[in-house]
């Protein structure tokens, strides 16, 4: 069965948090995430595209702001999910940035890598939530009916591209 890889994007100008970050989400997500690290803005910028599933951005860079880069971000592609690192907990920043579309802040500290992990598990496992929650069937049917579904297209698109020339 093959997986398909999200891209996660993390910008962090802390190489070793950045690396801690990284590994800890390579290790709970090892065939579904492809993890991109950067230490500055304009290079991740340069990267992301409209297949961008998470992009996870510290607010304290150095001369740069999270809120702008959240709405650069969401030029470039509205569908893809931001989620803030920030070290202190200030309520009116995070008011502020959850209003331009990030999906939620984090405070870093013990508990970061969970409330990352959570919140990274949420957002690749959407399709399953919302046929849970409201259709209201059984996680495990969701579970089917998703791969059942996502098998049907990639056979689809297979059969398309095979189709032999008479």
């Amino acid at each position: 069965m093959t997986h398909v890889t999200q891209n996660l994007f993390l910008l962090e100008d802390d190489v070793f948090t950045s690396n801690q970050i990284a590994d800890f989400l390579e290790s709970k997500f090892p065939n579904s995430l492809k993890i991109s690290t950067f230490t500055d803005s304009e290079t991740m910028l340069k990267n992301i595209d409209y297949n961008t599933a998470i992009v996870i951005i510290d607010y304290d860079l150095k001369g740069e702001k999270a809120d702008t880069l959240l709405s650069d971000i969401k030029k470039i592609s509205s569908k893809t999910e931001v989620i803030i690192l920030s070290s202190k907990e200030d309520i009116a920043e995070a008011i502020s940035v959850l209003r331009n579309g990030a999906k939620k802040i984090i405070v870093k500290g013990e508990n970061s890598q969970r409330e990352i992990f959570s919140m990274v598990y949420r957002i690749l496992n959407y399709p399953v939530r919302i046929l849970v929650e409201r259709f209201k069937i059984s996680k495990i049917i969701a579970i089917f009916i998703s791969y059942f579904i996502i098998i049907g297209i990639i056979v689809y698109i297979g059969m398309c591209f095979l189709k032999p020339n008479f």
